[in-house]
């Protein structure tokens, strides 16, 4: 997977997730008590991330958009816009690093 570019500070990705089900996600496992992230909702479906001592900051936002349908399966797409507000190319790298392996779906 390509990680975004270090100079680039708001981007988006699609997922096959919806609205709650990422905020469950982002909530549980990922910003976890044994996780290096917290997590703070700032509103529904809006959340910013730091890491604890190092200049890492971030705000994710997410909103559904309509579902894929593929003959009998429905998909959901979810648009997850990310807003890098702190951080160094290091902590980047090992943010998305972490975010993409505990949201990956479906083998690829």
């Amino acid at each position: 997977m390509k990680l975004p570019v270090h100079n680039v500070k708001i981007f988006e990705y699609e997922m096959g997730y919806a609205a709650d089900e990422f905020g469950a996600v982002l909530n549980g496992p990922f910003s976890g008590d044994k996780s290096d992230y917290h997590c703070q909702e700032i509103a529904i479906h809006h959340w910013r991330i730091t890491q604890p001592g190092q200049p890492l900051e971030l705000s994710i936002q997410v909103l559904d958009k309509p579902a894929r349908k593929l003959g009998l399966f429905t998909l959901p797409v979810l648009r997850v816009e990310f807003e890098l507000i702190t951080t160094s190319p290091e902590l980047q790298d090992q943010f998305f690093s972490r975010f993409f392996k505990y949201f990956h779906k479906g083998g690829g």
